[in-house]
């Protein structure tokens, strides 16, 4: 349900004493029961306020029709990552202590780009390099018991090809997915529709439990390799050590380090300063508006008083304005002056 001024909006319950023939009101987005119309007029005015977020996406000043919307369209591109993927991430957390999404996403996506999942679909190539493949099904993951670290390339799989049913086994290098099914961006989206941070020292990631009944997360459930999860690369290790060890690398790790503090200081200056120059700005805009308000209001009441003046009615001597009628002249005519009142009656008619 979309989040209402970053809080859980709760509906309302229907009225418990709610007759089956009763006429009401109903929200069509919350689904929600009024009896009279000021509440529902005032929960729709709610609904079409920009006071709702998405949970997934974490967007922000939407209608609720919107973040309806916007999380219907998250969970259909999180439809799109295999279901052995959700449930192999959403174990790691539910089993293990994940604090920091960023650090999380990018773990899963170094640890999961070259490994594969029973029930994945994959594109296996036959390792000729001219480009044919086919897509299968993995059944199984062949792991070297002996190993400590299985390498992607060594690791083999056990697959039936879906056009034919044919179970063949391919090597790490011929296994690969479809593009976009593992990025960035889903594993973030998965994380945050399915799990939950809870308020704890350190605060920890914990699936929801409809996510636990959906993708099954029980007791019996195991994911391949999940003892690597985690582990690094002993070579990448030894080579790490090796450069740590290495003379002189101690005292440049400390200038380095006393460079970065440096550096955020200035930036933090910078900001400081950048901050004061936008609050002076800020005001000064401010001050002029106010300003430029009162000029208007003073200007309206002048005009308004003028107005007033003007409009109230004056006896014809107090007008400012009057002019002298102009001087009549006597019309010539070929008719008699006492004949020139008929004429004009004659034409009036």
């Amino acid at each position: 349900m979309p989040l209402l001024r970053k809080q859980p909006f709760v509906p309302m319950d229907l009225p418990a004493d709610l007759k089956p023939d009763e006429e009401v009101f109903m929200n069509p987005l919350t689904k929600e029961i009024f009896r009279n119309y000021e509440d529902y007029f005032r929960r729709s005015i709610l609904c079409n306020s920009l006071l709702w977020s998405c949970e997934y996406t974490g967007r922000s000043n939407l209608t609720l029709a919107e973040a309806l919307k916007s999380e219907t369209d998250a969970a259909e591109h999180l439809d799109r990552m295999p279901l052995a993927l959700q449930q192999a991430i959403c174990f790691i957390i539910h089993k293990g202590q994940v604090s920091s999404l960023t650090s999380f996403v990018n773990e899963v996506l170094s640890f999961y780009r070259e490994r594969y999942l029973p029930g994945e679909e994959v594109e296996i190539s036959d390792g000729s390099g001219k480009g044919s493949s086919c897509t299968g099904v993995i059944q199984d993951v062949i792991l070297d018991e002996g190993a400590v670290y299985h390498q992607p390339s060594k690791i083999e799989y056990r697959c039936v090809v879906v056009d034919t049913g044919e179970i063949i086994q391919a090597a790490g290098n011929q296994v690969s997915r479809r593009k976009h099914q593992l990025t960035r961006e889903r594993v973030k989206l998965l994380v945050k529709c399915s799990a939950k941070k809870i308020t704890t020292e350190p605060a920890l990631y914990v699936v929801k439990q409809e996510h636990i009944e959906r993708l099954k997360l029980d007791e019996n459930y195991t994911v391949p390799y999940i003892g690597d999860y985690g582990k690094p690369n002993p070579n990448s290790a030894k080579r790490k050590k090796d450069v740590e060890g290495a003379p002189g690398e101690k005292k440049r790790k400390k200038e380095k380090k006393q460079s970065i503090e440096m550096t955020e200081e200035a930036i933090r200056l910078v900001a400081e300063e950048r901050r004061k120059l936008i609050e002076e700005e800020r005001n000064r805009k401010k001050k002029e508006r106010q300003e430029e308000k009162e000029l208007q209001r003073k200007m309206q009441i002048a005009e308004q008083a003028f107005l007033k003046e003007w409009m109230r009615p004056r006896e014809d001597l107090e007008l400012t304005d009057s002019k002298e009628l102009p001087v009549m002249r006597p019309p010539q005519t070929v008719l008699d002056n006492s004949l020139y009142g008929d004429l004009i009656q004659v034409s009036e008619f």
